[in-house]
């Protein structure tokens, strides 16, 4: 075999050789960007941050958000209308620039504050190509003007319902799901392109994926499409383990809501793959463990009004059996643990602190007994599984005051 050697155009000039360092230094800038998301800074525990005020929850500056809380999800931009998908954001408590200096003290700290996007009371639809457009260009500036360290995707109702006819998680052919996959794509792209080390996180419901094991279609399933086209792109997923029906697991038990068992088998289920509808030629991948978490309501009244709650005895337990694979001796069995899963997140910061912090407390006890996290392991094989069709009740999760 003959080989031959590459060639490359002589530099000769001054203004060809500043070029050619140019060239090199935004490659490089955006090599560091990937590698620095892709191998994971560190484990998270993700709070939401409520840009309102609750009696019950009170607003909090986000300078005073518990150091704990290593990322902060700013809730939330929502479109201008529903038929106007220009992006939205106002801090509705302070100043914008006292809140700007607020997000800079928590970015000096090395803490990364995103903003999530939708939430129960904000659908975001991206029908047609002007509806992505508009979204895109909106979200960037939006994100430039405050410089968030990423953005978290939170929609939930019929922003992410599928067309009927609509059976394939790997080409979806509903419109507003295309397009939101092509959007998120392009912003995402476009700011780890200026060699920001930005991230990429979403907060689905159970039944959104989990509940594409038993049955795929409408609602059920409907953000497999979403993180399967955005897996390479994914900094982690937090499923919203609350506010949801019984789900099916990969040993083909149902399980409940506010129990560790309900944890652990809905994590595991995104850390091995499932086979969507029951179809073993339709597996839904496996996910790295770097690029998982699981959400949590912060109290057992108020934060999650359909449940899910579990104790902070329960947390750890659950924590303890998916990370270290020291059992609590439940009903669900793993077939192995993730020493590097990534993390926890709640509902939410607002909610946690009137009872002193105890959430983010605990999940930062536990994890600070750890050696070492973040070495992403090789994705391991998908859960085969026997479902069979039960289609759990749903609620709303993340919501805000009309």
């Amino acid at each position: 075999m003959k080989t031959v050697q590459p060639s490359f155009p002589r530099v000769t000039t001054p203004v060809q050789r500043q070029q050619t360092l140019m060239v090199w230094a935004v490659a490089l800038l955006g090599l560091l960007a990937f590698c620095s998301d892709a191998q994971g800074q560190r484990r998270v525990i993700v709070g939401y941050f409520q840009n309102w005020n609750n009696t019950s929850a009170p607003y909090v500056r986000l300078r005073d958000v518990d150091a704990r809380y290593n990322v902060v999800d700013v809730s939330f931009a929502t479109p201008v209308s529903a038929s106007d998908m220009t992006m939205t954001f106002a801090p509705t408590q302070q100043p914008k620039a006292e809140f700007i200096a607020d997000m800079r003290v928590l970015q000096g700290q090395g803490r990364k504050v995103l903003i999530s996007v939708g939430g129960a009371n904000g659908p975001v639809e991206l029908n047609t190509t002007a509806d992505k457009d508009k979204f895109v260009s909106t979200m960037k500036a939006l994100i430039s003007e405050y410089g968030f360290d990423g953005f978290d995707i939170d929609l939930e109702g019929h922003s992410v319902i599928l067309n009927a006819g609509d059976s394939n998680f790997k080409s979806s052919t509903t419109p507003k799901i295309v397009n939101l996959i092509a959007a998120v794509r392009d912003i995402t792209t476009y700011f780890r392109g200026l060699g920001k080390d930005f991230w990429l996180t979403a907060a689905p419901e159970t039944q959104y994926v989990q509940g594409g094991y038993g049955s795929y279609g409408t609602a059920f399933g409907s953000y497999l499409p979403v993180l399967y086209g955005l897996r390479d792109l994914l900094t982690f997923v937090h499923v919203q383990c609350y506010n949801t029906g019984p789900q099916r697991a990969l040993d083909g038990r149902m399980y409940g809501q506010g129990t560790p068992d309900f944890i652990v088998a809905m994590t595991d289920m995104l850390l091995r793959g499932f086979p969507v509808a029951g179809n073993p030629a339709e597996v839904f991948p496996a996910l790295r463990p770097d690029q998982v978490a699981f959400g949590l309501p912060a109290t057992g009244t108020g934060a999650a009004p359909a449940g899910g709650y579990v104790t902070p005895d329960d947390l750890t337990q659950a924590l303890a059996y998916l990370v270290k694979g020291v059992s609590y001796g439940g009903a669900y069995v793993l077939a192995a643990s993730y020493p590097n899963l990534r993390g926890v997140m709640t509902w939410s910061i607002n909610w946690d602190r009137p009872q002193g912090n105890l959430f983010v407390a605990n999940a930062n006890n536990f994890f600070s007994a750890l050696d070492s996290f973040n070495t992403p392991p090789a994705v391991g094989p998908a859960g085969p599984g026997r479902p069979q069709p039960k289609r759990p009740t749903r609620h709303h999760a993340h919501g805000q005051p009309h």
